[in-house]
């Protein structure tokens, strides 16, 4: 298509507020102005329509077979170890001269994005149920449009009709709204649609096709296939390029992966889709990344922990919407979920917790006291044996499910030395496990297995070797090569 999709997204955004702002011009400018505003929308309703009718003609031509690829199991080369090496625990804090803690709890405030939008007469109450969390959404009539198949001509006809329809965007304002209030990444929009469109069509392709239609007229690269062997529709759609997803079906169109993520399709199945000239390279991936704390719902449950080089307790709050939640998204790579924060309700408990201990501790100790937190307070368990597949958990997931393995914990504590100390902290990957590294500065005087990565020393922190102490390493991977996953 030649780029019309993206002046087509960008147009259409950009084109209302342009105007308000030129309206605050002198009077005399005014009237050329709007003369020259009619013709603008004059062009750019052509430009609109012409750019559409060129990708409905794509959409009705004979679709391409492409091959699917099946995703990687997981980031780790070997199978991970059903179990892990202990040592006996050591009473006492590491003695360690090093700066107090005087980092600052900055918090992101919370944007409330209201709905103040004016919705049509002619439209319904639709309610769903999202992880547990009661949502209703005015979705205009002329939006619930069935197809009349499933071959190009039938896509092709869909998308003409959905696109004369002029309240999409007052629809779209309402998603954006409950994406914002719930902290939703990307991922969620597409969560959203799905659950709506499960209300309003009993047909899968038809659910498929709205679903297809409103990621696709709001800018994220979304495309609509029909399996090679089922023959039903199917939802494809950009998930990040620039990460790994994991265990998930792909094709690759226009040098780009689509993942298949909606439809009743047959595994492993290949797909038709429309003319690789169809260019979608002014549209946006889904990004799987979160940009506030989770909130969709308040937290329903407490688990009770212990800090025991600190000999204190602690009951952590947690959402079960939120579990349910993470366990959809799919697998991707580590950095994600080491910077993903636990919400507010547990922030505050962790908060407190350690700016208490700050009081009595320097920055090192602190560290040197989530270590052996998160070493102990857990179970281990891989997850082959949990879930019968590899799921790597985010922060609030580890307080919240019963098990965790070594990616789990690593999250979590390089969550929290991150916002409660302030110290940089990466990854070290072997083959078949995941510990940390803590960038302490060269005011720090410590002993154990470190490297040195841009002028600043790091200390192996194992979470999952338990009671290990700053800069001890498993002793099966002393002598083995790792990978550093830069966080941030």
């Amino acid at each position: 298509m030649n780029r019309s999709i993206k002046l087509i997204v960008a147009l259409s955004w950009l084109i209302l507020p342009l105007v308000g702002h030129a309206q605050t011009d002198s009077t005399r400018r005014n009237r050329s102005y709007e003369r020259f505003k009619e013709q603008a929308f004059e062009e750019y309703y052509q430009f609109r329509q012409d750019a559409f009718n060129e990708f409905e003609q794509f959409l009705s031509a004979a679709w391409t077979e492409y091959q699917s690829f099946a995703g990687l199991p997981g980031a780790y080369p070997s199978k991970k170890p059903v179990s892990m090496p202990s040592l006996p625990a050591q009473s006492g804090i590491i003695d360690v001269d090093a700066p107090h803690n005087t980092m600052e709890n900055i918090r992101e405030e919370e944007i409330d994005q209201k709905n103040d939008a004016f919705m049509p007469s002619q439209s319904d109450r639709v309610a769903i149920n999202f992880y547990g969390r009661p949502l209703t959404f005015n979705v205009p009539r002329g939006l619930r449009i069935t197809a009349n198949g499933n071959k190009e001509r039938h896509v092709a006809t869909y998308h003409e009709t959905m696109r004369k329809n002029d309240t999409i965007r007052l629809f779209h304002a309402q998603l954006n709204a409950a994406v914002s209030n719930m902290g939703l990444n990307e991922w969620g929009y597409f969560v959203l649609l799905r659950n709506i469109s499960e209300e309003l069509f009993t047909n899968a392709n038809d659910r498929v096709l709205f679903s297809f239609y409103m990621l696709h007229h709001h800018g994220f690269k979304a495309r609509v296939g029909r399996g090679s062997k089922s023959g039903q529709l199917l939802l494809l759609l950009a998930l990040d390029n620039s990460k790994e997803v994991y265990s998930k079906t792909f094709f690759r169109i226009n040098g780009t992966k689509f993942y298949v993520v909606y439809g009743n399709g047959t595994k492993g199945e290949g797909v038709y889709s429309y003319d690789e000239k169809a260019d979608d390279s002014g549209l946006k991936e889904i990004g799987l990344d979160f940009h506030k704390p989770l909130h969709i719902a308040d937290c329903d449950k407490q688990r009770k922990l212990h800090l025991n080089k600190a000999n204190i307790d602690i009951s952590l709050p947690y959402s079960t919407a939120h579990l349910r939640y993470y366990d959809e998204i799919p697998t991707t790579v580590f950095p994600i979920y080491f910077k993903t924060p636990v919400p507010k309700e547990t922030e505050q408990v962790l908060e407190q917790t350690f700016g208490e201990l700050g009081k009595r501790y320097n920055k090192v100790q602190l560290v040197d006291i989530m270590l052996n937190f998160v070493q102990t307070a857990f179970a281990y368990k891989i997850d082959e044996q949990q879930f019968g597949r590899e799921k790597y958990f985010f922060p609030e997931e580890v307080i919240g499910r019963p098990f965790s393995d070594c990616e789990d914990r690593s999250a979590l504590f390089g969550w929290l030395v991150k916002r409660f100390v302030g110290y940089d902290v990466v990854g070290v990957l072997y083959d078949d496990h995941l510990a940390t590294a803590v960038g302490f500065g060269e005011e720090v005087k410590l002993t154990g297995k470190s490297f040195m990565m841009k002028g600043k020393r790091y200390f192996i922190c194992d979470p999952t070797y338990a009671n290990a102490p700053i800069g001890t390493v498993m002793p099966k991977l002393a002598n083995t090569k790792y990978e550093i996953i830069k966080i941030y």
